[in-house]
């Protein structure tokens, strides 16, 4: 990569202000099934490069599937052109706070590395969720899918960064569908680590499987739900989604720099309620969105985004630390070289408080206990959510009585983090999932049980 970077430098001599390179080579597996029957069985390798020039505070980008030292050096040229036409008719000039050079080499563990295991092992883990959930005359379709990919990439930057990482994930999702008489219901679950194959260990795929069964028959039974505003108590799957949905997006550093997020201009108020402290952390040992270098070639940190209650942090990169005059925290996050970086979630959480389950449900007459989340929509701009549960019950008189279904949450994310008045000590990361932004990442999310003292709740 020496020889690349003198290689790139003599092209752009001249042409940038800034660049840098990513070389990437994934190694990986695909296998998706349904009804136990394999649709896709996919295993290889793929290499590629991309080139970021900034010139006159403007971007140029290119890739390449060719990572020899002439195709990388014709894409920089690419790169130089697309900036140098852009710059020419653009008012807002990007620039990029300071960093230290680094140069560094990290490794994420993998205890059973899935890059030598057979391939039977890893469709096992399809076919035996499949035959654990067929048995139930209910289950009408079941897709059960593995991912794998070991991710080497290497950073050089014209400042004079060298950054090599080594990445294994791997994601297991099962979704079933279950039919009662005209009523059809589906649920998916999970299992997504920055690690090998130890991520299945003690049967947690099975495990997921029957809770996905629990959660269709809840769902089959379930009979539609109260409206209106009232107490409700939110699972780590959900409390989850509000972390990274409707407090995570509206903190990335991005959106904050172009007036899109409610967040703009309150770093130091309080937002929420003492209880409340909120955190985006890419530093968690084995979880689906850890990393240790973003791919700027940023070491990240935990970022405390809302500190009991008060605004504390933003996700950053290094253009909109700069645009914010705040020091870049490793939030720049690429889907792989065919994308330049983001800013972007890791694993967002509401961390753990003192509160037990039982308290949560003392002196709620009437409200809703809401499960998982079957997606959702949020205005980051205005500080607007829905989201639909995947799974919920009615609370009376501090007691969970029968199932709903179709549940859904509408209310305004600053007023939430007001309302949310007892944050519970059973916390919990590992609701993976892949966040869009026109570039797909891996993220996690999670967090304890918490009790929303009012929220507006309806049907789908």
């Amino acid at each position: 990569m020496i020889n690349l970077i003198d290689a790139v430098g003599q092209v752009l001599e001249g042409r940038a202000d800034y660049y840098d390179v990513r070389v990437l080579d994934v190694t990986g597996t695909v296998i998706e099934t349904r009804k136990g029957e394999v649709t896709k069985a996919i295993s290889g390798k793929e290499s590629g490069a991309c080139v970021r020039v900034l010139s006159g505070g403007a971007w140029g980008f290119a890739t390449t599937p060719d990572i020899s030292e002439s195709a990388i050096s014709k894409a920089a040229d690419r790169a130089a052109k697309v900036a140098r036409g852009i710059s020419e008719g653009i008012r807002d000039r990007a620039r990029l706070a300071p960093v230290k050079a680094i140069r560094d080499e990290a490794t994420m563990p993998m205890k059973r590395s899935f890059i030598d295991a057979h391939v039977e092992d890893k469709l096992d883990l399809l076919t035996s969720a499949y035959d654990a959930v067929k048995k139930y005359d209910f289950v009408v379709n079941a897709m059960v899918n593995y991912k794998d990919a070991y991710i080497e990439q290497q950073f050089r930057s014209s400042e004079g960064s060298s950054v090599l990482t080594r990445t294994p994930r791997v994601l297991w999702t099962i979704e079933i569908i279950g039919k009662k008489d005209d009523r059809i219901q589906s649920v998916r679950r999970r299992i997504g680590k920055t690690m090998g194959l130890e991520a299945f260990d003690g049967d947690k795929h099975l495990q997921e499987a029957d809770a996905a069964v629990a959660s269709v028959v809840a769902l089959l039974n379930g009979r539609a739900p109260p409206s209106g505003p009232m107490p409700v108590i939110a699972d780590p799957g959900l409390v989850g989604v509000f972390a990274h949905e409707a407090v995570g997006h509206a903190s990335e550093g991005d959106l904050v720099s172009t007036g899109n997020s409610c967040f703009e201009g309150m770093i130091g108020k309080e937002i929420g309620n003492a209880t409340v402290t909120i955190k985006d952390d890419a530093t968690v040992p084995g979880q689906f969105g850890s990393y240790i270098y973003d791919d700027e070639g940023v070491r990240t940190r935990p970022k405390v985004l809302i500190n009991k209650g008060i605004l504390s942090d933003y996700i950053l990169n290094r253009e909109s630390a700069a645009r914010l005059e705040m020091e870049p925290n490793g939030g720049a996050r690429a889907e792989s070289y065919h994308g330049r970086p983001l800013v972007r979630m890791s694993n967002t959480f509401i961390e753990s408080g003192d509160a037990a389950f039982s308290e949560m449900l003392e002196g709620i007459k009437s409200g809703v206990y809401v499960k998982g989340s079957r997606g959702g929509q949020v205005n980051t701009s205005q500080g607007f959510f829905q989201f639909n549960a995947q799974e919920a019950y009615l609370i009376e008189n501090g007691e969970i009585t029968r199932p709903l279904r179709d549940v859904s949450l509408s209310g305004s994310t600053l007023d939430i983090l007001k309302m949310i008045d007892l944050v519970g000590k059973d916390g919990e990361l590992g609701h993976a999932g892949l966040c869009g932004k026109g570039q797909w990442v891996p993220v996690d999310d999670g967090g304890p049980h918490i009790r929303i003292s009012q929220c507006v709740v309806g049907g789908q």
